[in-house]
């Protein structure tokens, strides 16, 4: 998640630049605390070597002796002339040195006499035990002080991002949950930064969209309605053509006549957006509904072992049976087509079974996909499933298709029966 990963960002920048805060800090420190003890070294070498130009003062200096500060006279071949007796000489030099066993600040300079005869050299160290000791209280304290913030400032720049991102994420499920056929965005007023004008941009791609697709439909339905009045009449008369010579070419123009009414209903139901419009429902048998769709298509095999009432629209459970039946005798032919209605469980089960070669799988994951069909060599739309799968979820229902253990292919639509239907609308 991005929060996340910002968080964590957050953090590590925040520790990272708190930990070179606190080197820096040490460094700046001890080279601080480096610079006063060897200025203090320098200041009392610089007065002892002064004083002891007069034996009288030295002689006074050498019995007051210094706090944390050890004075030695060293001869020029480095034996220990005063303290006397003293067996290690401090090493001579500037600077951090080793002397008995402890880490002392040292400093050196000639010892020399009034009339400049040289006696030896006057040396000085600092016991830096408690300057140590204030380095690692300092070091350990500003660590401990910047785990303690990084922490706390990694908690709160989570708080505050989590805040500062719940806008993004309503934008981003806003965006997941829109419907491709209709897609609408609700989103509350945004603030005027960058997550607001994604918002804004949004919202105006999501509008024209909407515009694209109402002009879409608007045209659509002017076509589906100029094609519908005319093959009103063509399939009238080849209705009656038929019935009256039933000839193999006029039953074959009939056929296509219906096939082409059917295809323009389909049209005008996607171009009228009837598919998120409510509908006007009653009390429908499926199996009556299924049984006269059934009757259009001659050899097509009819089974009910229920009446299979419902609470629906009985033109439109109507077109999802003849569409399921259509497809089913263009798949296989007629013969091989079997409508099967039940109900169980409180649900009405309508199946449309057909043996034709069947579908891939990839045919089988797309199939209500509107403009996509498995028979686009045959001249196939791609409408009619989904206006299927459109019409049965307008009422609580649900389809799918599996492909058969032999061949062909089972359409199996399942809706509330009227009881059922009847009680979640009480409970609504």
């Amino acid at each position: 998640m991005l929060g996340t990963r910002l968080s964590v960002l957050l953090g590590a920048s925040l520790l990272v630049a708190l930990a070179a805060a606190v080197v820096l800090s040490v460094v700046l420190f001890e080279r601080h605390q480096y610079r006063e003890l060897t200025a203090l070294l320098g200041r009392e070498l610089q007065r002892v070597t002064t004083l002891l130009a007069d034996p009288a003062v030295g002689e006074s200096l050498l019995a007051g002796g210094f706090e944390h500060l050890s004075l030695q006279l060293v001869d020029p071949a480095g034996g220990v002339l005063v303290p006397a007796g003293d067996p290690e000489a401090i090493p001579l030099g500037d600077g951090w040195a080793e002397w008995r066993g402890e880490r002392v600040l040292v400093a050196a300079a000639p010892w020399s006499l009034a009339g400049g005869v040289r006696l030896g050299t006057v040396r000085l160290s600092y016991d830096a035990a408690e300057a140590l000791a204030a380095r690692r209280t300092l070091r350990n304290s500003l660590v401990v002080a910047a785990a303690v913030i990084a922490l706390l400032g990694t908690v709160a720049g989570l708080l505050l991002l989590r805040r500062q991102l719940r806008p993004l994420r309503l934008l981003a499920s806003e965006a997941a949950a829109l419907e491709p056929a209709d897609p609408r965005l609700s989103l509350p007023p945004m603030r005027r930064d960058e997550v607001g004008e994604v918002a804004r941009a949004l919202e105006g791609a999501v509008a024209a969209i909407r515009q694209r697709q109402q002009a879409e439909r608007d045209a659509l339905a002017g076509v589906a309605h100029e094609l519908a009045a005319p093959l009103s009449v063509v399939a009238g008369q080849l209705e009656g053509l038929a019935a009256a010579n039933p000839a193999p070419q006029v039953l074959a123009a009939r056929d296509a006549a219906r096939e082409l009414l059917h295809t323009s209903q389909d049209l005008l139901t996607l171009a009228r957006g009837e598919l998120q419009v409510p509908l006007e429902l009653s009390v429908v048998a499926v199996a009556e509904v299924a049984e006269r769709v059934c009757g259009e298509y001659p050899g097509v095999r009819f089974e009910a072992r229920s009446e299979g009432l419902v609470l629906g629209n009985p033109l439109r459970l109507a077109q999802v049976v003849r569409n399921l039946v259509r497809n089913a005798v263009q798949a296989g032919g007629a013969p091989g087509v079997t409508v099967l209605v039940t109900e169980a469980d409180g649900a009405v089960t309508l199946t449309v079974s057909d043996d034709g070669v069947g579908l891939t799988d990839e045919a089988l994951g797309r199939l209500f996909e509107r403009h996509f069909t498995s028979r686009a060599a045959q001249g196939g739309s791609g409408i009619g499933l989904a206006v299927v799968k459109g019409l049965v979820e307008a009422h609580g229902g649900a389809v799918t298709a599996e492909r058969l253990p032999e061949r062909g292919t089972r359409f199996v639509v399942v809706l509330p029966s009227l009881e059922a239907g009847l009680e979640e609308g009480a409970r609504s």
